[in-house]
């Protein structure tokens, strides 16, 4: 059996879509497969996504199992179910271990910077000629996921690819033009039903680099003013994992990024990083930016300083 899952922590819409259409696809080739998550869902998996007739397998273990990970690369933040060892594939689109992983899977190792991993997931339906078996409710999941991990195709990350991809999925659902405005006016709403429960569903914990903090935080949503308004409760929150430590706040609304931190260091680091300034705790960017693209520019800083 092979088993299909993502991360440790948290799983957001691009993680819990791919492991599921993934599934499906391999099921269609004749290949069983389960996807399965040990992890909390976040905000970007609404209610509406999860009353879809297709959801994630139940996980009964099995000693033949093999795995296929996705959305993620860093060994230290898989699924707690996963044995290295087993790991048959691995599709994910943050940078930093692909030289790692190519050395072990070579062509099975597929990490690339791209919008969304559901992109690629819709290119191998694509290639193996059964995108036209695709469910409607499979398309949705993978509509949601490129919207929200290209942050409604304004993110920088943001590929022709992953315009493409959305398109074919549109032919698949028919006539749903306002679909993008709903899908994240519901996560908004799931996040100012419980705040203290999205801010810890979608942060990192991980020292990537000398830069960015341990402690790196995101939330999408569409309008900022109720979030904003609870700055002092965001910072104790996250406090709780660490002094240092950064939001990064995504405005779908005005197309602009908030970064908050108390933390001077952290203030100072970003500031030199991003080429702006903090007022009080927020640093007001002009246009959205994606945590793993604050995080890739970090990684560009410190090889020019070297």
């Amino acid at each position: 059996m092979i088993i299909i899952t993502t991360g440790s922590r948290y799983i957001d819409i691009d993680a819990y879509a791919s492991c599921i259409a993934y599934r499906e696809l391999l099921n269609l080739q004749g290949i069983p497969a389960k996807a399965v998550t040990t992890a909390k869902l976040n905000e970007s998996i609404t209610d509406s996504l999860l009353q879809l007739n297709t959801k994630l397998d139940e996980y009964q273990k099995n000693e033949q199992e093999e795995y296929i990970i996705m959305d993620v690369s860093n060994k230290d933040y898989f699924d707690k179910i996963v044995q290295e060892d087993k790991i048959i594939e691995l599709i994910d689109h943050h940078v930093g271990f692909e030289i790692y992983w190519k050395g072990k899977l070579k062509e099975r190792a597929n990490i690339e910077l791209i919008g969304a991993v559901a992109t690629i997931i819709v290119e191998r339906y694509e290639k193996a000629n059964l995108l036209n078996k695709m469910t409607q409710d499979v398309a949705y999941l993978l509509m949601s996921a490129i919207l929200d991990n290209t942050l409604n195709f304004k993110a920088k990350i943001t590929t022709t690819r992953d315009k493409s991809a959305y398109e074919k999925l549109k032919n698949i659902v028919g006539n749903d033009s306002n679909y993008a405005e709903r899908y994240f006016l519901e996560c908004q709403k799931g996040i100012e039903n419980n705040l203290m429960n999205a801010i810890q569903n979608d942060t990192k914990l991980e020292q990537v680099n000398l830069i960015i903090p341990y402690v790196f935080a995101q939330l999408t949503i569409w309008d900022k003013s109720n979030i904003l308004e609870n700055i002092s409760i965001i910072c104790e929150e996250l406090q709780k994992f660490g002094d240092e430590w950064m939001m990064n706040l995504i405005c779908l609304k005005e197309g602009k990024s908030y970064i908050l931190s108390n933390h001077e260091m952290v203030k100072e680091k970003m500031e030199n990083l991003m080429e702006n300034k903090f007022y009080g705790d927020v640093m007001v960017l002009p246009e959205v930016w994606l945590r793993k693209e604050i995080i890739k520019k970090s990684f560009i800083a410190l090889k020019y300083e070297i």
